[in-house]
């Protein structure tokens, strides 16, 4: 009597861990590589962020962690390719600060991009910069403004795409500065940086990261700092808000993300072991010498702070009425 006892309740326990989702799944997790997709072309600050952290998050977590660039429309490619993968934790969306706003600028998008998505971390903040062609005479932001001004529609910003967060800058910026420019945008923020160079445009908005190496080596020139603080690695230059235009205050963040329904359990594992790579003195270190600052908070944390984001930049491109072209 006992052993058959003992045989339904083994069957009962058996039978009740089937009915959880990935219950079995999770057990073991992770027991395979995990992929992490990269919605933008290579040399972005979310690309420099995936690839630095996952050096020190495949130990972590046992398993190789690939980092694969799925770039295009915007980063809706990659993300919605994450958005319709397994919720088991084994592929993962690294996006910048766009991917919250994006469904203002694009209302048919197959997925919601905050609420099909749960946050595992925000990653990074990183400081926007707005920088110029070096082959241009303007020295500082009041100089800029006026040689711009000076030929209305003569002159180019350029984006790392349509709908990009370097788009709304942009756009932004010239609303409230009174500026008529063209808007060239450009598949990722590597080719914008080249025809800077050239002088084939006259400025953009960039993060820091991706723009420092042509700043150090005056290919391209600092102008100012488009966030509130001046910037820890260039104290000097003033940002744009202190310039004359204080309402400007803008900045990019990383953040890594699962489809949603990801089991609470893998959330955490990853949460965790996500922000001790953060904090390591490698990742810490090359990614605030590129220019990043580390959060690494807890998934509610990074989670509202995205529905934030959302609101706050929606409420903008609808009063500015940025359309794409």
């Amino acid at each position: 009597m006992l052993d058959r006892r003992r045989v339904i309740l083994a069957g009962g326990a058996a039978l009740a861990l089937m009915r959880v989702p990935g219950a079995m799944a999770q057990s073991g997790y992770p027991n395979k590589p995990v992929r992490v997709i990269v919605p933008y072309p290579p040399g972005g600050a979310s690309d420099i962020t995936a690839r630095v952290l996952a050096e020190q998050l495949g130990p972590r977590l046992g398993q190789p962690v690939i980092v694969e660039n799925r770039a295009g429309a915007n980063g809706a490619i990659g993300i919605g390719f994450v958005a319709k993968s397994a919720a088991d934790g084994y592929t993962l969306a690294a996006v910048a600060s766009s991917h919250a706003f994006s469904r203002t600028l694009y209302p048919k998008l197959p997925y919601d991009p905050v609420g099909d998505f749960i946050a595992i971390t925000q990653t990074t903040r990183t400081p926007v910069v707005l920088v110029s062609s070096a082959t241009l005479p303007a020295r500082n932001l009041n100089e800029l403004v006026e040689l711009i001004k000076a030929s209305p529609g003569r002159y180019a910003f350029a984006s790392s795409g349509n709908g990009s967060n370097t788009h709304i800058f942009g756009q932004w910026f010239c609303a409230i500065a009174g500026l008529r420019m063209i808007h060239a945008p450009y598949k990722g923020s590597t080719p914008a940086q080249l025809d800077l160079i050239s002088g084939q445009v006259a400025i953009t908005f960039d993060t820091l990261p991706a723009v420092r190496p042509h700043i150090l080596s005056d290919k391209i020139r600092l102008i100012a700092a488009a966030g509130k603080q001046r910037l820890r690695q260039f104290p000097e230059v003033p940002t744009i808000a202190e310039s004359g235009y204080p309402s400007f205050d803008a900045e990019s963040w990383s953040a890594l993300l699962a489809p949603k329904h990801t089991p609470p359990e893998i959330v955490a594992r990853l949460n965790k072991d996500v922000v001790d790579a953060l904090h390591t003195e490698e990742v810490s270190a090359r990614l605030r010498e590129a220019g990043s600052e580390i959060v690494g908070d807890p998934s509610s944390q990074a989670q509202k702070m995205m529905e934030e984001e959302e609101k706050r930049y929606s409420a903008l491109i609808k009063e500015l009425d940025i359309k794409l072209e």
